[in-house]
């Protein structure tokens, strides 16, 4: 749920991307060149030069023209059309052997953290989707818009020319996928050992600056066949370049574990790699953050108006940070940014999960406020998160009126809640409608009016306004003629904490219809009042005009004789009448009725109620 200022406008500009495929030839599964340039491994992506682009082989499956295309600096897919991405990018032939094992290490990220991106490695004999059916690399997801690389081995099932297609399949509306290297290494000998198995790398206890690499031997060759002698068994941080660690002639299939004293603070990828007399066998690889994290965002936080001064309160980080590390609450310090009505970090290093801002003192009615609070550690600045937002200031008094003349607001600020829709539906203030055309009621050059391009669920919501301790009663003209349309009224007495409903309004007619709405259950009390409004087709709108809070009072309110009428407590009374006497609510609905000749005696729900006899009507508020 949304909540943003009115008359603040966002300006979205729309574009459309035209995705050209670049190493096809206008029919997928065929490059464009080097067809006969077999690769022999080690191989490696070379972004840079052009040739080398073209020779890759590009297949929008699914034919919506969004699909893969080649930069300098990384193959990029474009995935933000309206079906989920079907896009294959297939590298030039590479021979490989059969019964060898080749390590492939590819690199990639998305264009947007909250959009995350897919795709698979496959390997088949021919550049066509429909062959390229081996998995090398199962489901990877790209969260982040950093760099993330993953490792995999693949082994040559026979002997031949092999095509790798890294095939993107993220969901529709995505943004866009980011290949940014791979490579293949050379095989690894059919003699040499082959990996280590449950490779795990613990980092240091609460933040420790260590980090301890654990590993069973192999048993096996990269062939499958009885490994008889490991030479060395080598442990190397890839992050930092160090050898942690070369044990010699470790036992085949023994568990080992080596401690790495100096890694760096953050992400630390190592490598283990077993050697015989054949050389060097299949390296695996593992990770693990090491050190203090940066925190995670701390969730929803709240404040309170205490005289001119806003106090914040937040929950407590968590230990665990954005990497999977270590965050030690004691150690964590907070940015406080007012979101508004100006941005502006106001407070740095705060301790402790409350902050007390006094920089509201000279504030002149009221505004709409909220903050962000951005956890802080030695290792970065976590995410911000929002605090509840509403109304501060000092409550404007009553009777009120609130007729947007001018298309101006007279009591400020109202905002918008948004419940559902996107930004082509929202309330606006307007001089007058013109689909359908309508004139504000009041013929003031200004109303609200709720629009929307498909539907929209969004609640306009006023300013704080202190009712006194007489009964009052909100009045507002409202204009809602179609049918599948909905406005319901709300009232708060907690600044927007909860909402309470007490109107409802269906169906209008195409004129302004006046609506009264009582509020003697909110005597004495400071309040918001919301108008939620719900469409659910394009160029149907709600209209609003001439919203109005005045104070009324029990008994007789309007006469234009002496009907002798006559409210004690909830009770109508009267001497018996000439003609009959009917009470009606303000909706026009009858409560009571009362046959000529005979005494009133009425016993009344609290309201506001109209008493018509013969041609004398009066106004009743009951509390």
């Amino acid at each position: 749920m949304n909540k943003k200022l009115l008359l603040l406008s966002l300006t979205v500009a729309a574009c459309t991307l035209q995705a050209s495929a670049i190493g096809t030839s206008g029919r997928a599964g065929r490059a464009a060149a080097g067809d006969d340039d077999i690769i022999n491994p080690p191989y490696t992506l070379n972004l840079k030069s052009e040739t080398e682009r073209a020779r890759y082989t590009i297949i929008d499956a699914n034919g919506d023209g969004n699909t893969w295309v080649g930069y300098s600096f990384a193959f990029r897919c474009y995935t933000q059309g309206e079906l989920p991405a079907d896009d294959w990018l297939v590298s030039p032939g590479i021979a490989l052997t059969q019964g060898s094992t080749y390590t492939i290490t590819f690199k990639g990220h998305n264009r947007q953290s909250d959009k995350p991106e897919v795709y698979t490695l496959l390997a088949g004999s021919k550049p066509e989707a429909a062959a390229l059916t081996d998995t090398v690399a199962p489901t990877v997801t790209f969260t982040a818009v950093e760099t993330e690389e993953y490792t995999t081995t693949y082994r040559a099932p026979s002997t031949g020319v092999y095509y790798f297609g890294f095939h993107c399949t993220s969901p529709a509306a995505s943004a866009s996928a980011y290949l940014e290297a791979w490579s293949i290494s050379a095989p690894a000998g059919k003699a040499s050992p082959d990996s280590v198995t449950a490779l795990q790398v613990t980092a240091g206890a609460r933040g420790q600056m260590s980090a301890t690499i654990a590993f069973t031997t192999p048993v096996k060759n990269a062939d499958g066949s009885a490994l008889t002698q490991i030479a060395t068994a080598t442990v190397t941080n890839l992050t930092t370049g160090n050898t942690v660690a070369t044990l010699t002639a470790p036992q085949a299939g023994k568990p080992l574990s080596v401690t790495d004293q100096a890694p760096v603070n953050g992400n630390n990828k190592y490598r283990v790699v077993c050697a015989s007399a054949e050389g060097e066998g299949i390296p695996a690889e593992a990770s693990a953050y090491v050190g203090i994290d940066t925190p995670l965002p701390v969730g929803r936080g709240n404040w309170t108006q205490q005289g001119t001064k806003a106090v914040l309160t937040w929950p407590a980080v968590s230990t665990t940070g954005v990497h999977g590390g270590y965050v030690n609450p004691d150690e964590v310090t907070y940015k406080i940014a007012m979101m508004s009505p100006e941005p502006q970090v106001i407070a740095t290093g705060v301790k402790g999960t409350t902050y007390t801002d006094a920089t509201l003192a000279t504030l002149q009615g009221q505004t709409f406020l909220y903050y962000a609070v951005y956890p802080v550690s030695k290792a970065g600045t976590g995410g911000g998160s929002p605090t509840f937002s509403g109304t501060f200031g000092t409550p404007f008094a009553t009777p009120a009126t609130e007729s947007f003349a001018g298309a101006q607001l007279t009591h400020s600020p109202w905002y918008v809640v948004d419940y559902a829709g996107d930004e082509n539906s929202s309330w606006d203030i307007v001089a007058q409608s013109t689909s359908p055309a309508m004139q504000p009621q009041d013929s003031d050059g200004g109303m609200a009016v709720m629009h929307t391009a498909d539907d929209g669920d969004h609640m306009l919501t006023s300013p704080m306004f202190a009712l006194g301790s007489a009964v009052s009663q909100l009045k507002f003209y409202v204009n809602n003629y179609a049918f599948d349309n909905r406005l319901r009224v709300f009232i708060s007495d907690d600044r927007g904490h909860s909402w309470t409903q007490v109107h409802e309004v269906g169906m209008t007619g195409k004129a302004w219809e006046e609506r009264t709405v009582d509020l003697a259950d909110y005597a004495g009390k400071t309040v918001n009042i919301g108008f939620r409004g719900e469409v659910l087709a394009y160029n149907n709108p709600i209209m609003l005009d001439n919203i109005s809070i005045a104070t009324t009072q029990s008994g007789i309110t309007a006469t234009t004789t002496a009907p002798q009428l006559r409210l004690d407590g909830r009770t109508l009374t009267a001497p018996a009448q000439q003609h009959r006497l009917t009470v009606y609510s303000t909706s026009g609905h009858t409560v009571a009725t009362v046959a000529p000749g005979q005494p009133v005696d009425v016993t009344l729900a609290p309201g506001i109620y109209l008493v018509r006899t013969g041609a004398v009507t009066t106004k009743l508020a009951v509390r």
